[in-house]
């Protein structure tokens, strides 16, 4: 899940280093996960990852994992990120620009 939270943010140009270039960095506040349906062995699963809220410092991604030949939803989660300064680590404000690309 986290690295689908990465590849969609440096997909929307919001990456780690561009979060670096305003001083920021995210660090996971709490972390959910349901799991549905089992898996087997030689399923090919499917993730999908969305931002559900965007607010001052803090950001609500959620994930879904479903196995592509029957479209059953096998997982799914829930992260709360903070946006924090990445010399002090206190929370910080998410800049308007990042904000933007979600």
């Amino acid at each position: 899940m986290i690295e689908a939270a990465t590849k969609h943010s440096e997909s929307v140009g919001a990456g780690h280093e561009v979060c670096l270039t305003y001083g920021g960095i995210w660090v996971a506040k709490s972390h959910h996960i349901e799991y549905k349906k089992p898996a087997f062995e030689n399923d090919t699963l499917q993730m999908k990852t969305w931002i559900e809220d965007i607010g001052k410092i803090l950001s609500t991604r959620r994930y879904e994992i479903s196995r592509i030949k029957d479209g059953v939803v096998i997982c799914e989660g829930k992260t709360e990120w903070v946006f924090v300064d990445n010399e002090t680590m206190r929370p910080r404000k998410i800049p308007n620009e990042i904000r933007g690309s979600f």
